[in-house]
């Protein structure tokens, strides 16, 4: 409750209010003390606005509604905190494609100092795409930090009501694992290539990997791989054979020099000497056989 300090009035404006109560009974004034508190409430209200006008005219305005419609695009309770904490660089698009909002881990991986540095910018501006529909998903391409160098990305965004909601992950380390790896293994193939026994490398029952002397058996390279390995086996060591490489797979079978026959391009059956051994092929369990034809 408001309270006020007593006031002194003049006599004759004492008066003039007194009788202009009298004759106004349907305002609701019980005295001229009560009309005093009321007009002294109006003029503090009227204070207070002009106060509220003028700080009003001093903000920047459009700066304020700006920042408003980035923090209403997302809830700015759990789903806001969810967004800035996200590992991965997330943004928002309207529906031209331009940058509304993003995480700090959007500014951090693109070497940009604050996201005023990045809102109002197109989205062909940060990343490597031609055109965006409805959704893109996991797509490898580049991101094109502030000071124009570029990481590799794995984009995705999807379609929401008002624009695109987006998420990147910084690939490039992973890049250049795989394609150190690339270079390894083109490297370990030349090798192997160089071999003078036939080397096949069996996963999941298909041929996945033979280096050049498979064409002892008279085939090519691309004749085998992809098929079930069980196909080039004589049909009287089929079921020793799966067998084998079974339990090679599971760790239970010896290492050491084993002889079945295998059929040839050319529908003959031959007689190899086979050693394999469990490995790991592109992550995942795998065989590896050294054949040697017998004469």
């Amino acid at each position: 409750m408001m309270k006020y300090s007593t006031i002194s009035l003049p006599k004759e404006l004492y008066d003039k209010l007194q009788r202009f109560i009298e004759e106004n009974p349907e305002l609701g004034y019980s005295s001229v003390a009560d009309f005093c508190k009321e007009a002294i409430r109006l003029h503090v209200e009227g204070i207070k606005r002009e106060l509220r006008e003028d700080f009003l005219r001093k903000l920047d305005v459009p700066y304020i509604f700006k920042k408003i419609e980035r923090i209403s695009t997302l809830d700015a309770g759990i789903y806001g905190e969810a967004f800035e904490k996200l590992g991965d660089m997330a943004f928002l698009l309207s529906d031209d494609l331009i940058i509304k909002d993003c995480n700090l881990e959007f500014i951090g991986k693109l070497g940009y100092l604050n996201k005023e540095d990045v809102i109002g910018k197109h989205i062909n501006e940060i990343f490597e795409i031609k055109e965006i529909k409805d959704s893109i998903r996991d797509l490898e391409t580049k991101a094109i930090r502030g000071d124009r160098k570029k990481i590799d990305v794995l984009l995705s965004i999807n379609k929401l009501n008002g624009g695109y909601v987006g998420i990147a992950k910084d690939i490039t380390i992973r890049k250049y694992v795989e394609e150190k790896e690339r270079k390894m293994r083109k490297l370990y193939e030349r090798l192997i290539n160089e071999f003078w026994d036939t080397l096949i490398v069996v996963q999941d029952g298909k041929i996945r990997f033979v280096n050049k002397e498979i064409t002892k058996g008279g085939y090519e390279g691309r004749e085998v791989i992809g098929k079930d390995f069980i196909e080039f086996v004589d049909e009287r060591d089929r079921e020793r054979m799966k067998e084998a490489y079974q339990k090679m797979i599971e760790g239970k079978l010896e290492t050491k020099p084993r002889v079945y026959r295998i059929i040839c391009k050319d529908g003959s059956s031959k007689e190899v000497e086979i050693v394999s051994r469990k490995i790991e092929f592109d992550g995942r369990p795998a065989v590896l056989a050294t054949l040697k034809f017998l004469e």
